[in-house]
């Protein structure tokens, strides 16, 4: 008796490192089946995050395999469970994390750590529940011994994890400083709760923290871009003060042990999401997405999409998640 072919699906397929809209291409493949302890998942909407497009360029090389199908965010319905999952998560939406890469229309996921999404809130914005706003909430919460009225920096302050700083911040009693570099970013980062926004294309960066802060510097610094961007905020932070470096925009890593930062007492500190996914209880992981969905239900976090493309669209979508300016989040579906 022959098996029954395999329904096909498409999926955006990475076979060579290299600028994204250059080396992604949409590929017909056969639709996986889940194993035992997994759901199957018809993908609806896919997040385009920076670590998408830095893998893609090959920055994790040394840990990534090719071909690939990038993607660590989708939201969809569980339309088929593996041996040992209950019947009843047929139908469920949810978020299908620690499973196969998402950009492709129908992804495995273990079913212990699929999060069920409430109606309440959209695709555009369910696709964005995990990498940004868990990781920025930990880092205010649990990587940084704040109390309310510090002072935080945060470079790149106009990407997704800033504007989720402001906001979060906003609710600890936090004084966000946002450096950006361009006034299309101000107001809106003013209106989600940053205490100030300072556009280092236009001002001495060091002087607005210093005039800022009544001299004193911040108490901590969030650095999204790495490099010689992430170590210059070393001085502006006060002493016995804290730099959380937790991104990659420039390419370049920052390294923890700056002579600078050893100088001026501050601690450089990098933050990497993995290492709590891959020690964290199911427990532990529910009760995080649960803290994020119930501010975005409540209206407290607001995740929003800078456009939408079909995964056929995929060139243009990672051009537009690299443009400056957007209003948020670029999102894959179909």
């Amino acid at each position: 008796m022959h098996e029954r072919r395999r329904a096909a699906m498409r999926a955006v397929v990475c076979e060579e490192f290299g600028e994204p809209a250059a080396v992604l291409r949409l590929r017909d493949a056969e639709a996986p089946r889940p194993g035992p302890g997994e759901v199957l998942v018809r993908a609806v909407a896919r997040s385009i995050n920076p670590s998408d497009l830095l893998t893609v360029r090959g920055v994790y090389a040394r840990h990534t395999r090719l071909p690939l199908v990038p993607g660590f965010e989708a939201v969809g319905t569980v339309v088929a469970v593996g041996d040992g999952v209950p019947a009843g998560m047929v139908g469920r939406r949810v978020l299908p994390l620690k499973g196969a890469g998402t950009w492709q229309e129908v992804v495995t996921a273990p079913a212990a750590w699929a999060v069920e999404v409430p109606d309440a809130v959209p695709d555009a914005v369910a696709t964005q529940l995990y990498i940004n706003p868990i990781s920025v909430l930990r880092m205010l919460t649990v990587e940084l011994d704040l109390q309310p009225g510090d002072v935080v920096v945060a470079n790149a302050a106009g990407s997704a994890c800033g504007r989720i700083a402001a906001q979060l911040a906003r609710e600890l009693g936090l004084r966000l400083l946002a450096v950006t570099h361009s006034d299309a970013y101000t107001d809106e980062l003013t209106a989600l709760g940053a205490a100030a926004v300072v556009n280092g294309a236009r001002e001495d960066v060091s002087a607005a923290v210093r005039r800022l802060t009544g001299g004193r510097g911040a108490r901590a610094a969030l650095d999204a871009i790495g490099g010689a961007a992430g170590e210059a905020l070393v001085e502006l932070i006060e002493p016995g003060g804290t730099l959380v470096s937790y991104g990659l925009l420039s390419g370049a890593l920052l390294p923890v042990d700056l002579p600078a930062a050893r100088a001026r007492g501050v601690a450089v500190r990098s933050f990497w999401l993995r290492p709590w996914t891959e020690r964290c209880t199911p427990t532990e992981w529910h009760a995080a997405f649960g803290a994020i969905i119930e501010r975005v239900v409540a209206g407290t976090l607001a995740l929003p999409a800078g456009g939408a493309y079909d995964l056929a669209e995929v060139a243009d979508a990672v051009r537009a998640a690299e443009a400056s300016g957007r209003s948020g989040k670029i999102v894959l579906t179909g």
